[in-house]
């Protein structure tokens, strides 16, 4: 097992411990401490695009698996809503740029009539051309467009988020597809070695060399064996709804697929997650939270900046045709001041602006501590996941020696039938546990791949 997968809630609280000492004195951070990075930038190098090349769920070498999450990236309702969140958000951080360039209006009328009633008939036309620039003297727009390209980042992020939560949630069905599919077909060969020693032993009770209760237990077997099946056929066919929904594909087409066969999956190289902070940091939901801190500091500076005057710079030209009467222009240019007096509403914006970064504060702190447990928690289960296969295969090879040197034994007339009826149930036992432990290494696999934001590694080994 690899090194890198050992490190405690110490050091990857030491090693971010840069970032949550922005927030332990108890106050905002500053504007400048989150100046928005160009939204090109989430766009081109996302986690997303990596994982392009180098997908997580590429180490189980699984080409159903491959197809199932293609498709739910490209079909999945909340990838697809996630994506039109990012399209409102480049509209709305246009419509705030907008604010910085001079706003220009043009208006034209004309008219023809008698104005006193005694003629002449005069034709008239004017045109208006108007433009007003708010000079930005003290943040407001700056402070604008950084909270809508911080908005923008965490669209972006927010996508990867959905992207990453989606493969995962394939990747979580088609493992219990696939061991619901492998459980079933143990219990169907159990079964029907099951009905050969019923039959067998039936055939003992006709000759009087076996007892009626010897008879009954190898009837319980049976019926057992029976009555787990339709509960894991429903656990196969779940999963493969749950597929469907996910890719928006019709269940029947991935039961057909499916039920062709495959192993289970199993990840066929080792791991390993890299350093700590930057497993905490790459994660699309931290730095969505740190995003949506980011804008609502940006809105502090925004109702901030309204408690200051605003100067505004327009004028107007106004050309008027009176037809043979001759024509006339008027224009007019001068600044605007507008200067707020004991406004009210403008602290009572502050208030509440304060108030929603400082809960955005509390959410990124939140999301960083939420990233170190689930790390956590999937590291603890990997490292102990090869350990569990790797018993639970020496279980098994063990059973089955046991089920045939009871049988040969009881067979020959040197043993009873009850060790033979106990080693089938411990065979069968055994390989279930195989398949669940080979089930939640592979789930956990997929929890420390997402814990790591699908940044982990692959080292050579198994």
């Amino acid at each position: 097992m690899s090194k890198s997968l050992t490190f405690s809630r110490r050091a990857l609280l030491g090693s971010v411990g840069a970032t949550l000492a922005l927030s332990a004195c108890g106050q905002l951070p500053s504007q400048q401490a989150f100046e928005a990075d160009l939204p090109e930038r989430f766009a081109a190098d996302s986690p997303a695009r990596r994982a392009g090349a180098h997908a997580w769920w590429a180490a189980f070498q699984d080409s159903n698996l491959d197809s199932l999450v293609a498709a739910g990236l490209a079909r999945n309702l909340d990838v697809l809503t996630a994506l039109s969140v990012i399209r409102e958000a480049q509209a709305n951080a246009r419509l705030v740029g907008a604010n910085d360039l001079p706003q220009v209006a043009a208006q034209a009328a004309a008219s023809r009539g008698d104005t006193d009633g005694n003629g002449p008939i005069i034709d008239q036309s004017s045109g208006t051309l108007g433009v007003s620039w708010l000079i930005d003297l003290f943040g407001a727009n700056r402070a604008a467009r950084r909270g809508a390209g911080a908005r923008l980042d965490a669209a972006y992020l927010s996508a990867e988020v959905a992207r990453l939560t989606v493969a995962s949630a394939i990747a979580q069905a088609y493992v219990d597809a696939r061991y619901f599919q492998q459980a079933t077909s143990l219990t169907r060969q159990s079964l029907e070695s099951r009905r050969r020693t019923l039959e067998m032993t039936r055939q003992q009770d006709v000759l009087g060399s076996v007892s009626r209760i010897e008879v009954l237990q190898a009837e319980q077997l049976v019926t057992q064996a029976e009555a787990a099946l339709p509960t894991l056929e429903l656990g196969f066919d779940q999963s493969v709804n749950r597929l469907a929904t996910l890719t928006a594909t019709p269940s029947t087409d991935i039961a057909a697929r499916t039920r062709r066969g495959g192993r289970q999956p199993r990840a066929r190289y080792r791991a390993s997650v890299g350093v700590p902070a930057d497993v905490v940091r790459a994660r699309p939901d931290v730095r969505v939270a740190e995003r949506q801190l980011a804008a609502a500091v940006a809105d502090v500076g925004q109702a901030k900046a309204a408690f200051y005057p605003q100067l505004t710079l327009s004028g107007t030209v106004t050309p008027v045709d009176l037809g043979r009467a001759g024509s006339l222009k008027t224009w007019s240019f001068g600044p605007q001041l507008s200067v707020p007096l004991f406004n009210a509403a403008n602290q009572a914006n502050l208030s509440a602006a304060e108030a929603r970064a400082e809960q955005a504060r509390l959410a990124w702190l939140a999301s960083v501590l939420n990233a170190v447990e689930e790390v956590e928690n999937a590291l603890a289960g990997y490292n102990r996941d090869a350990r569990a296969v790797d018993a639970q295969s020496r279980l098994v090879a063990n059973a089955s020696e046991a089920v045939d040197l009871t049988r040969t034994a009881y067979e020959l007339g040197d043993a009873a039938f009850f060790p033979v009826l106990d080693a089938e149930r411990t065979l069968l036992e055994a390989r279930q546990q195989l398949a669940n432990a080979v089930r939640q290494q592979a789930l956990n696999f997929i929890a420390l791949s997402v814990a790591a934001s699908g940044g982990v590694g692959i080292a050579n080994g198994s």
